[in-house]
C-alpha cells in the first residue's frame, strides 16, 4: 500500500512539473524513405514545406536527418505549438494532408512508421552557458528510459546536474525533453547542439567530474552516477542533422 501511495504522489509531482505552466508542445514523427527513394522523398517534403508552412507562423515545421542509430536515414519532422490550445486553433489542414498523401507517401516506407509523438521541454533541466542561441547544424541526442516510479529521483538528480553547470559557469549547452504521448512516457531526450564535427570533438563534457565535484564537493560525482545508473533502464545516443531546406526557417 505504501508503495502505491508513493508511486501516486510521485506521478502527481511529475504531472505538476510538466503541466504546471503553459508551454510549447512539440509534435514529432519519423519518416523513413523506401530503398533508393531518399532524394525523392526529401524533394517532395521540401516542396510541401514551402507550399504549406513557410511564411505561416501558425504552422512551423523543422526537419532533421537522422545520421546514426536505428532510425538512420529517416527524416524527423518537428512541429512546435505554443500551447495545447494552439493544437485546437490550428489543426492540420485537409489540403495539407491530401498533398502529403499524394506526393510524399509514395516514397515513404510505412512499414517502419511508429506514429506521432508529443514532447514537452523540461525547462528546469535546460542550460546554455555558451553564449550562443543560434540553431546549429547538428544535435547529439541522448535517450534515457527511466524506470517506473523513478521520475521524481530523475528530476532531483537532473536539478543537481544543472546546478553544477550554473555554479561553475560552464560553457555547456543542453536541453531536455520528455515524451508525454506516443509511447512510453518516461522517455527523456537530452539534446546537445554543435555546428561541425570539429566542434563535436570539443564539446564541454556534460557529466564532467571536475565540474560536478567543484560545485557539490569531492566524491559527489561518483555518488551521482551511481544513483543515475539505478534509475534508468537504458541509455542510447544518436545524431541528427538540421535540414533548413525542409524547414520553415
Amino acid at each position: 500500500m505504501k508503495n502505491r501511495i508513493y508511486t501516486f504522489i510521485t506521478f502527481c509531482l511529475f504531472l505538476t512539473f510538466l503541466f504546471g505552466q503553459e508551454r510549447t508542445v512539440y509534435q514529432t514523427r519519423h519518416w523513413h524513405p523506401k530503398s533508393l527513394k531518399s532524394k525523392s522523398m526529401e524533394t517532395a517534403i521540401s516542396t510541401k514545406t514551402k507550399k504549406y508552412n513557410v511564411g505561416n507562423e501558425n504552422y512551423p515545421m523543422y526537419s532533421f536527418r537522422v545520421i546514426t542509430g536505428k532510425n538512420q536515414g529517416a527524416i524527423l519532422r518537428v512541429s512546435p505549438r505554443k500551447s495545447f490550445a494552439d493544437r485546437d486553433k490550428y489543426p492540420t489542414r485537409k489540403s495539407e494532408i491530401d498533398y502529403w498523401q499524394k506526393y510524399v507517401i509514395p516514397y515513404v516506407d510505412m512499414s517502419k512508421d511508429e506514429g506521432t509523438g508529443l514532447w514537452l521541454e523540461m525547462e528546469d533541466h535546460s542550460y546554455n552557458g555558451s553564449g550562443n542561441t543560434d540553431r546549429l547544424r547538428y544535435r547529439k541526442v541522448t535517450e534515457y528510459l527511466i524506470r517506473p516510479a523513478k521520475m521524481r529521483e530523475w528530476i532531483e538528480l537532473r536539478n543537481k546536474l544543472v546546478e553544477a553547470h550554473i555554479k561553475t559557469n560552464s560553457k555547456a549547452r543542453f536541453r531536455h525533453f520528455n515524451r508525454i504521448s506516443g509511447g512510453k512516457t518516461h522517455l527523456i531526450h537530452m539534446v546537445v547542439p554543435f555546428d561541425s564535427w570539429e566542434d563535436y570533438g570539443n564539446l564541454v563534457p556534460i557529466f564532467s567530474a571536475k565540474i560536478f565535484n567543484e560545485a557539490h564537493g569531492d566524491g559527489e560525482h561518483k555518488k551521482w552516477l551511481d544513483q543515475i545508473s539505478n534509475i534508468i533502464e537504458y541509455r542510447k545516443a544518436f545524431i541528427r542533422e538540421y535540414l533548413p531546406e525542409l524547414s520553415t526557417n
